[in-house]
């Protein structure tokens, strides 16, 4: 199982319910009773296999050397939530660095790359160093630089194995592409059976192949990661961004995070200031025996 099908894995449960409205006055004036039906929409998509979906996914990534950008962002942990503002910057496969602020006063920093994670909080005066296993912890679940990095430019990271065998599809106006169908996928789920192995799916616009949806599914442990991603825009004369993103996380907690971008901006000058305070607690963090 791939590193990325082990970070997000999550089961979806529930049915889509369906809204009629009904125009009274307009049937009540017709002199002749009518019914009116309703065509679901059609989609004239042409079939693409695996090995196109794929091809396409990876010719329409998000590709950059520096990416310097203004993020807007409500995050809700169960029933706490929490809005700020964060300063991001990107050196491609190498660096990313965060001031997160509030009221426009800092309030922590961030200094990731690709074997360590560090960061310092000014409101209680801690700070923190070390890798990614301290972050794996809080999420219940295995991830590194190139999955946080994809998420944040809504690219994909290696998402299978090169011995699985992909599912190529169309589901609501998208081409779809994952390790299981969605039929089967409703057929386990109204039967109440256990999949066994965890599915994940890719929608893709049909216009642009880019992202709009990232689904990873697992049963049991019950463990959920959904990523949407919409508003694309360019930033530069090829090049298409999404500057709304949504991520729903559900495993001990519930999570949802909604990121605004404002002007992301290819490469213009960076520095990645981080000096952590002679006279701040270092936190360390415990395994859970």
């Amino acid at each position: 199982m791939s590193k990325f099908s082990e970070f997000f894995m999550f089961v979806i449960r529930g049915k889509r319910a369906i809204f009629c409205f009904f125009l009274l006055p307009l049937l009540l004036a017709c002199k002749q009773k009518k019914d009116i039906v309703q065509t679901p929409t059609r989609c004239n998509l042409d079939y693409k296999n695996a090995r196109a979906l794929t091809g396409y996914l990876k010719a329409n990534e998000f590709v950059f050397d520096k990416l310097n950008a203004k993020l807007n962002v409500d995050a809700t942990i169960d029933s706490t939530s929490n809005t700020f503002s964060i300063s991001l910057r990107i050196r491609r496969d190498s660096i990313i660095w965060m001031s997160i602020s509030k009221l426009g006063i800092e309030g922590a920093r961030v200094f990731i790359t690709k074997d360590s994670v560090k960061f310092f909080n000014r409101l209680n005066n801690t700070y923190f160093k070390g890798d990614f296993s301290y972050i794996s912890r809080l999420l219940n679940t295995p991830l590194d630089y190139e999955i946080l990095q994809s998420l944040l430019v809504g690219n994909s990271a290696t998402f299978y194995n090169e011995d699985e065998k992909l599912k190529p599809g169309i589901d609501n106006c998208q081409y779809l592409l994952g390790t299981i169908r969605k039929f089967k996928l409703r057929k386990v789920m109204e039967k109440g059976k256990e999949l066994r192995e965890p599915a994940q799916s890719i929608y893709m616009q049909p216009e642009t192949f880019k992202i709009s949806r990232i689904l990873f599914y697992e049963f049991n442990p019950e463990r959920v990661f959904d990523a949407r991603f919409s508003e694309y825009t360019q930033v530069d004369s090829a090049q298409l961004f999404p500057l709304k993103m949504n991520y729903s996380i559900r495993t001990q907690k519930n999570i949802t995070i909604d990121i605004n971008y404002a002007k992301p901006r290819l490469d213009e000058e960076q520095s990645f200031p981080f000096k952590i305070p002679e006279n701040y607690e270092q936190l360390v963090y415990k395994e859970q025996q």
